[in-house]
């Protein structure tokens, strides 16, 4: 590889290649353009397929089934099969989070009414564990390694933004 040469690899297809400054920059330019395109066409092809599926939806569903998986016979054995979800969830506080405090108060008052309630109580609402990023990263090495040991990280998908530049006044 010169000192001009830029060495890309293709992580679809592993193949590498070399391009002079020039090339690259014209090749970035090209695939971003193209990506931009298509992030468009993919925005509205989610909000016409989304309007579409509400209409639907909306014209075949039997309310009294909601949070039922609901099948509507077409014809010649073809059914459309849809299902209106019921997402349950906590009040939240002042600042927008999980209100623990009122959500263990009325764990506390199941508890409090026999003998099945503390069981009751235990197995109605789970608590997962999630991790804080923040205070993760403060940790001295000898206590981030000991939590290192039950943290499994993953790759997420990456993001990709083009910014305007801002106007000048």
């Amino acid at each position: 590889m010169t000192p001009q040469t830029i060495q890309v690899t293709n992580p679809e297809t592993g193949e590498v290649r070399n391009f002079s400054e020039a090339e690259y920059i014209a090749e970035r330019d090209r695939l971003l353009m193209e990506w931009q395109r298509l992030q468009g066409v993919l925005a509205a092809a989610k909000e016409d397929e989304m309007r579409a599926r509400k209409l639907a939806v909306a014209f075949m569903h039997d309310p009294s089934k909601t949070g039922t998986t609901e099948n509507v016979d077409l014809g010649n054995g073809w059914k459309a099969k849809m299902k209106v979800p019921v997402r349950y969830g906590f009040v939240v506080n002042a600042e927008g989070r999980t209100d623990k405090k009122r959500i263990e108060q009325a764990l506390g008052w199941i508890e409090s009414t026999g003998a099945d309630g503390e069981l009751i109580a235990d197995r109605l609402v789970k608590w997962t564990p999630e991790l804080s990023l923040t205070e993760y990263k403060q940790l001295p090495d000898h206590l981030r390694k000991a939590i290192d040991d039950v943290i499994v990280t993953t790759e997420g998908s990456p993001t990709l933004e083009i910014v305007e530049p801002k106007s000048k006044k």
